[in-house]
């Protein structure tokens, strides 16, 4: 009995531990399932399942959403990179198509087949005019960085404009085929044969004169460059306005309306 005073608490837990085997042993002997102490020990293990079931659930819920995140972060880097590259490809397209809608109107007053690329050319904007209101001369907003070179000749959707008479390194001036400085070798586009020299005047107009003496040339006539000194054959000058007949030169000489409109010039390209 001393020992008991001595370990109470010892004590207790023991006498506890052996109620609860007596009660075990005698369940068990009568075969009662439902009991309290069987229930007891089946709450306790519905309660430990429950806790770890949820624990697992947890765990596994976590896991899926990570790994669920990371795939759909990446399945929105690789969109936005689709997205990326088709931009580009859709800007490369309206690019070429621009590029061909120019090439496409330069061959018009070229006369070539564009796909050959007869010609390699560079566009450019008229940034100044330099000149008087005919707008004899002017500048552009390219120049030798990209391939500008003086002599060059210059055209629009129309036809012959002139040619490169200075250039820096992203600016060039050019010199119109109305200024008084400007003689053009052209030819009649209905017989090239039939040839004669163009220039520009003081009242911005062209004027000229035909080589041979019989030349057939008549109004409305469309002459084009002749390939023979500065231009190369084939561009578009303009119409014949007028015939006349110079006794004293004793050849025909003629008004030429140019193909360009140069009050409304704003966009060139200049011939490689």
């Amino acid at each position: 009995m001393r020992w008991i005073k001595e370990h109470k608490l010892l004590s207790t837990i023991l006498s506890l531990l052996l109620v609860l085997i007596i009660i075990f042993v005698i369940s068990v002997i009568r075969g009662a399932e439902g009991n309290g102490f069987t229930d007891i020990l089946k709450s306790g293990e519905t309660v430990l399942d429950k806790g770890f079931t949820g624990v697992k659930d947890t765990i596994h819920d976590n896991v899926v959403g990570i790994f669920s995140y990371r795939k759909l972060q990446g399945e929105v880097e690789r969109l936005t990179k689709e997205n990326n590259e088709l931009n580009k490809k859709i800007t490369e397209a309206k690019l070429n198509k621009e590029e061909l809608e120019e090439l496409r109107e330069l061959s018009e007053i070229l006369n070539f087949d564009y796909t050959k690329k007869k010609f390699r050319y560079v566009s450019a904007d008229v940034i100044s005019i330099d000149g008087s209101n005919w707008t004899n001369i002017f500048t552009i907003d390219r120049g030798e960085k990209a391939g500008i070179e003086v002599g060059d000749a210059v055209v629009n959707g129309m036809g012959l404009v002139g040619r490169v008479e200075e250039v820096g390194s992203n600016w060039a001036k050019v010199i119109s085929i109305i200024d008084t400085d400007s003689k053009i070798s052209f030819k009649l586009a209905r017989d090239r044969k039939q040839q004669g020299i163009a220039m520009g005047d003081a009242s911005g107009n062209i004027s000229g004169f035909m080589m041979n003496a019989d030349s057939t040339v008549a109004e409305g006539d469309v002459l084009i460059t002749s390939g023979l000194g500065t231009y190369p054959e084939g561009l578009e000058i303009g119409n014949v306005k007028t015939v006349t007949y110079n006794s004293n030169t004793l050849l025909k000489e003629i008004t030429i309306e140019a193909s360009v409109n140069f009050k409304e010039l704003d966009k060139v390209a200049v011939l490689k």
